[in-house]
């Protein structure tokens, strides 16, 4: 079962050292409580955002500032995952943004649990 810190436990940015080790290993994914809450029970995680569009956004921990200011601005508790590249094998893609031309990682169907690292709290800024 992958690691949650608690509720009080201030979420910080990946490191530049965690960052150098884990970049090309890791992607993030930002889940709503609920979903996260399902996929404990059901053994994956699947949320509707999956049928709904055909993959799961992703970030590195390169671009998750970016992400956090563009797509997570005034959301309410969320629950980042550090997922394992490896274990989502060919699920995981990059996909060129049309807006910027930058490669983000989508994943491609249900994640398998084994595949979480880490599920963190995080409170979106305002």
């Amino acid at each position: 079962m992958p690691r949650c810190a608690s509720a009080t436990t201030p979420w910080s940015p990946p490191t530049e050292a965690m960052t150098a080790d884990a970049a090309a290993d890791a992607v993030y994914h930002f889940a709503a409580p609920e979903d996260w809450a399902q996929a404990q029970r059901e053994g994956a995680y699947a949320p509707d955002a999956l049928q709904r569009d055909g993959f799961l956004h992703c970030a590195t921990a390169a671009q998750l500032p970016g992400v956090i200011e563009r797509h997570q601005r005034g959301r309410g508790p969320l629950v980042l995952l550090q997922l394992d590249a490896a274990a989502l094998g060919a699920a995981l893609r990059y996909d060129l943004s049309p807006r910027s031309g930058e490669a983000y990682p989508h994943v491609y169907g249900p994640i398998a649990l084994s595949a979480v690292r880490s599920a963190e709290p995080f409170q979106a800024p305002a």
